[in-house]
């Protein structure tokens, strides 16, 4: 199987000195890394070989499809995602492609693997450094068992726990329980939104949480004129299609701040807050050119294998989690897509028992589930978000406590979101560092000396405020005029005289909640592009 890797060489003549960068996923290509890659290396002076991997079974690395049924093209019905009834002639292709007992070679550990070798034979006699990203942190955790000599620290990036805790105790960061973490982390959200209350607060009121409730209940009841947003042109019950929505804008440290302008403006519901509310929620982003190299059927392959709770949880239990939270992503369908690809005879999976569809996953091996100590001489640096709604800042706590060695340092970002290196703003102005890669930067400059590591600028990120400059939501949602009571704007008028200076610099009639566009990127399993 072929290993795509990507190189930055050190201008530093003669350097022995490489950074490795995983993206996450699982199954999204490195190539939204490489404005990262860019950045570090300038802003490490060129005295690190930087490179960016595409773990196997995505990218360049033997991307994992199933071409004949065309379930992952751009063009067919629901893009790069596999949708349930999508799955039976995905699968079968993929077992006319490589038999029955291959998927253990699309496993976590043998992307682990992989890494091993290009460290110990491409870069025998460097100091190797591993940054991982989301799953990729996960790939990295893995890797520690095996333990490298040449690698001399690793940065884990809104961190994957590898270590699964008894059901009930919170503590199991599955994509079946996605949802759970959801909540947490956008009651927290509105619960910082209603303490500001010279905006916020006067939106959403002092229950920012019970407010929003509210909305959805008036609108799912068909009591206010933008109901008819969601039943007559959506066709989707308002309260699922809002969680949906409200939870992509979370997860964007730009976007975040119009989430209690757009619940309001839905409240008012004027005629042109109709108007721009049917426009905002009706537009689909076009797909990236990089995401037809992410590989949903891996992530599929390594999520049923090694991150969905078994037993499986009902549908039932995944809708009734979705509706618990003020903010929600999870689709109940998940449930009969890991009955398809496991082939479990469990109650949950009778509807799909008599499919006869050849299952596509793995036994776990026996890193499963085992948190790998800190090697002698190794240090690790982690970086969460406590704004994170994909990979919430509690699992990487618990997951630097499991860890055994005392050479680690957790760094938590209070209002950051998913992908602390390019989501730390320190100004306005997008060419400048995020605090987080200043942070890793330190980090490699100073050979993993995690004393060294200078943490000022975390005082100067970008607070959490919800006040919206008119240029922004003219540049992210067409709106002229400002965000709460703009019109949407018409791209061909003034558009020789307009010039932003925002720029968004990193890449998430039905009874229950499905999917109505492309997965959220570089995910894990939030408790997972």
């Amino acid at each position: 199987m072929p290993l795509f890797v990507k190189g930055m060489p050190a201008s530093v003549e003669g350097s022995k000195k490489a950074l490795i960068m995983l993206e996450g996923g699982p199954g999204v290509s490195s190539v939204s890394l490489e404005w990262i890659m860019d950045k570090l290396h300038r802003e490490l002076s060129g005295e690190f070989h930087i490179f960016t991997v595409d773990h196997r079974g995505t990218g360049r690395s033997g991307r994992l499809d199933c071409p004949a049924a065309q379930a992952l093209s751009s063009g067919s019905r629901y893009g790069n995602d596999i949708a349930l009834e999508e799955i039976p002639h995905c699968l079968k292709d993929i077992h006319h492609q490589f038999g029955t007992n291959a998927a253990a070679a699309y496993s976590i550990t043998n992307a682990a693997k992989d890494l091993t070798m290009l460290i110990e034979t491409e870069m025998a006699d460097y100091d190797v450094y591993l940054y991982g990203m989301s799953y990729g942190t996960m790939v990295v955790e893995r890797l520690m068992h095996f333990s490298p000599p040449q690698v001399k620290g690793y940065i884990l990036d809104s961190i994957c726990a590898d270590h699964y805790e008894p059901e009930g105790t919170g503590n199991n960061q599955m994509f079946s329980n996605w949802d759970d973490d959801a909540k947490d982390v956008s009651q927290h959200f509105l619960d910082l939104c209603q303490k500001d209350t010279a905006v916020c607060g006067k939106l959403l009121g002092e229950n920012a949480t019970a407010t929003l409730f509210k909305l959805y209940d008036r609108l799912d009841a068909n009591a206010s004129a933008c109901s008819a947003i969601f039943y007559d042109t959506l066709e989707i019950k308002p309260s699922i299609k809002l969680r949906q929505f409200f939870f992509k804008l979370l997860g964007r440290y730009d976007r975040r701040k119009f989430i209690p302008t757009f619940a309001a403006r839905l409240e008012r519901c004027n005629a042109q807050d109709k108007d721009v509310m049917t426009s905002i929620l009706t537009k689909n982003d076009p797909a990236r050119p990089s995401e037809g190299l992410h590989s949903n059927l891996l992530q599929d392959t390594i999520v049923y294998s090694e991150v969905w709770q078994v037993p499986t949880p009902s549908m039932e239990d995944i809708v009734q989690q979705f509706f618990a939270s003020p903010m929600a992503l999870n689709d109940p369908e998940k449930v009969g897509c890991y009955c398809l690809f496991t082939g479990s005879n469990s109650s949950e999976c009778v509807p799909w028992v008599d499919m006869n569809v050849p299952p596509w996953t793995y036994t776990p091996d026996k890193y499963f589930n085992k948190t790998a100590a800190i090697p002698i001489g190794v240090s690790v640096l982690g970086l969460t978000g406590n704004l994170d709604p994909l990979t919430p800042s509690k699992h990487a706590r618990r997951h630097f406590k499991n860890m055994k060695g005392d050479n680690k340092k957790l760094v938590e970002f209070p209002v950051a979101v998913h992908g602390i290196i390019g989501n730390t703003p320190l100004s306005d102005n997008h060419t400048d560092p995020h605090c987080g890669l200043l942070v890793v930067a330190d980090f490699l400059r100073a050979s993993g000396a995690l004393d060294a590591i200078n943490l000022t600028c975390m005082d100067k990120v970008q607070p959490l405020n919800f006040d919206i400059p008119d240029a922004l939501a003219l540049e992210l949602f067409d709106l002229d005029g400002g965000a709460m009571d703009g019109k949407i704007h018409t791209p061909a008028q003034d558009a020789k005289d307009y010039k932003s200076n925002y720029t968004y610099s990193h890449e998430g009639g039905r009874d229950r909640p499905q999917l109505d566009s492309r997965r959220p990127r570089a995910q894990c399993a939030p408790e997972t592009s």
